[in-house]
């Protein structure tokens, strides 16, 4: 069977159905088990978020205490794989590459334990291979977990060697519930995808980890310090993010590819931090940072309304509470690996395949040729010449696009986004925003009026009309 849609990034596609978190980008929020992130990260610690996403309810006393109880007990290391770590380490292994070694050989022989005390393992474990990795990198002694503190406590004391306050403790509470899931990112299809094939949670969190750490999902935040680090330096921070956008860089941690409006996670976290009692300079330039970064992007790109993402304020955050920036992703993980142990359990419970299908743009034809009758080639194949041409193709072969372009072609001038939308058919915002996207630049512009056909789109309609290829009224 044909599929209805290309969607490379699967925007518009829903392959799960969850109760774990839902994202409404247009209105710019998130609910973690029927509760809105804001007022879970105001109240509940890691624990109790953990609970909630394994159990469905926020915990009652004796079963938090249960699950705080097993994750303390499953959060040490053994001497091999403190040993792996620390090789990791002193090798200059990324720490993200040590963080899958260390989690995979972490939780050898957790699978007769069955798949509720793997996913506790998992979570519990991922944070003392993160403090290990650490402590040895930088040449110190590795600080064992200490039983009486909890989650987050304990994560800032194996990372730094010093008890965390009860404010630098609040502040990571919120930021690891605030991360702690999120729809159908990278890293959580990732791992349900490696669980609806019937393999293991743990090698359902290796791969997420390793999804993680690309740059396109956690693996920017670096990149988002640096920038915070440059205008904290600056005199002027709005010319400061002028200048790096003339010179052609971009605003890492600006611009979400879901949120249409802030991300909700953006402003959580921004609360939080304004709770520390320390670095008030350093507050007053994320501000400034974040003012300045939404004033030039909205003076540069009118229409794409950029705003803070939550990596914006979680390399903030992260700083404030003495985690180092090498470490930024790495925490990340440290947050959602309850989520991708809650989805890879909800697979598990009604699971399905995940088997997408492909369409084939190669050639067709071919015959087999000896080694002595093929012609030299200098690299470059047919596929490099047709390229422009398939791609073209690809994109005006979905009904939606047509629909799109032609609602567009009747239009007497440039049309608003919320006209053309009610001039189609395609009721789902997320497919309608995908479809746009695909024809924008080379069949339609975006220019400060509205949406209009460039020369190219109206071309092509003019042509797909001439020849009666399509009905009047699509």
């Amino acid at each position: 069977m044909t599929p209805s849609v290309f969607d490379p990034g699967l925007e518009s596609i829903t392959v799960a159905e969850t109760e774990l978190s839902d994202v409404d980008g247009e209105a710019g929020e998130l609910v973690v088990r029927g509760y809105p992130i804001a007022e879970l990260a105001a109240n509940a610690t890691y624990e109790e978020s953990v609970a909630l996403l394994l159990d469905g309810d926020l915990p009652p006393a004796d079963r938090r205490e249960t699950v705080r109880a097993a994750l303390t007990d499953s959060r040490g290391l053994d001497d091999a794989v403190r040993t792996l770590v620390e090789t990791a380490a002193a090798a200059g292994v990324d720490p993200m590459d040590a963080l899958r070694m260390g989690v995979a050989a972490a939780t050898l022989g957790t699978d007769d334990e069955g798949p509720s005390a793997t996913a506790l393992r998992v979570i519990a474990v991922v944070p003392t291979v993160v403090g290990t990795y650490w402590r040895a990198r930088r040449g110190e002694s590795v600080v064992d977990p200490d039983p009486s503190l909890s989650h987050a406590a304990n994560y800032r004391y194996m990372v730094t060697g010093e008890r965390p306050t009860a404010a630098e403790t609040r502040a990571l509470d919120a930021f690891l519930t605030t991360i702690v899931d999120h729809g159908l990112n990278p890293s959580t299809f990732t791992a349900r995808t490696v669980v609806s094939t019937e393999s293991d949670l743990v090698s359902a969190a290796t791969a997420a980890v390793g999804t993680l750490k690309g740059p396109r999902h956690g693996g920017n935040l670096r990149r988002v310090f640096e920038l915070l680090r440059t205008a904290h330096e600056a005199d002027d921070v709005g010319a400061a993010v002028r200048e790096r956008l003339a010179d052609g860089d971009d605003l890492p941690g600006f611009g979400h590819r879901v949120y249409e409006v802030r991300d909700p996670r953006a402003a959580v976290l921004s609360a939080a931090m304004e709770r520390l009692p320390v670095g008030g300079e350093f507050r007053a330039t994320v501000r400034d940072l974040e003012s300045a970064g939404v004033a030039a992007l909205d003076d540069r790109f009118p229409r794409r309304h950029a705003a803070a993402t939550v990596e914006f304020y979680a390399a903030a955050l992260l700083y404030a509470v003495d985690i180092p920036p090498a470490l930024f992703t790495p925490t990340f993980a440290v947050a959602r690996v309850a989520g991708w142990m809650a989805h890879c359990l909800e697979q598990r419970a009604d699971n399905v395949l995940v088997r997408p299908v492909s369409r084939y743009v190669g050639p067709t034809g071919r015959t087999w040729t000896p080694v002595e009758e093929r012609e030299p080639t200098d690299g470059v194949t047919e596929r490099a010449a047709v390229e422009p041409v398939s791609e073209t193709l690809q994109t005006l072969a979905e009904p939606a696009r047509l629909e799109v372009l032609f609602a567009l072609a009747a239009a007497d001038g440039p049309v608003a986004y919320s006209t053309l939308r009610e001039r189609t058919s395609i009721e789902d915002n997320g497919r309608f925003n995908y479809h746009l996207r695909q024809l924008r630049g080379a069949f339609v512009a975006d220019g400060d009026a509205g949406y209009a056909l460039t020369a190219a789109g109206e071309r092509f309609v003019e042509t797909v009309l001439a020849d009666d290829a399509f009905p009047a009224d699509p």
